[in-house]
């Protein structure tokens, strides 16, 4: 065979891709993922009564800004490391910001709380178990996200990876703190923010097996 007719080949019947198509993949994954991390919610820790009650309230919103605005900033950048060759710097800067800033805001409330008092500070559920439990609960996303972007053309798979991490990681934070709706809007839990690096480490490691062509 003629190296022309393989390339005619393998072009017959191609369509043109659609620009969104990116874009289109990484939403149904978005989708996909909180689905799955509710159904797991659902399953271990189950959905709090009072939820619809605390919806009505400010502080509630106030609480999901976070997870909210990462998953935003991720979002984007997952986008650009799907393409060939685009520039991630700013995208992952726009996406750790928020981690960054929540980090330091529980710094700030624990250097500003009297040392008699910071025991009794609402801070929620710490340890390795609130941790493990939002892990647990990003990893449907992981895996959604995985899947598109192995459908997609990425090169640098280990920041790939990450960058998915940091995505499925939030998400694991939004519904995580949903299973938690009563308690108040000013609880800042490193723990909680410290589980976004665990679900990236998750995903740096996988990515160069599973995303490699």
């Amino acid at each position: 065979m003629q190296t022309q007719d393989l390339i005619s080949r393998l072009a017959t019947d191609l369509a043109p891709v659609s620009p969104n198509a990116v874009s289109r993949a990484l939403n149904r994954a978005l989708v996909l993922g909180l689905a799955g991390n509710t159904a797991v919610l659902a399953g271990v820790y189950g959905i709090g009564s009072d939820m619809p009650e605390q919806m009505l309230t400010a502080g509630f919103w106030i609480k999901l800004a976070f997870p909210l605005g990462t998953i935003a900033a991720a979002l984007t950048l997952a986008d650009r490391l799907a393409r060939p060759g685009y520039p991630s710097r700013r995208a992952w800067l726009k996406a750790l910001a928020p981690v960054a800033a929540m980090l330091a805001v529980t710094v700030a409330l624990k250097m500003a709380t009297p040392a008699e008092l910071r025991l009794r500070l609402p801070l929620g559920e710490t340890g390795i178990g609130g941790l493990a439990g939002i892990v647990l609960l990003s990893l449907p996303a992981l895996a959604a996200a995985m899947h598109a972007m192995k459908r997609l053309a990425p090169t640098r798979l280990a920041l790939t990876g990450a960058g998915i991490g940091l995505l499925a990681g939030a998400q694991g934070v939004f519904v995580y703190t949903l299973f938690r709706p009563a308690s108040p809007w000013f609880m800042v839990d490193a723990w909680h923010v410290c589980a976004i690096p665990a679900v990236m480490a998750i995903g740096t490691i996988l990515a160069p097996r599973i995303l490699r062509w």
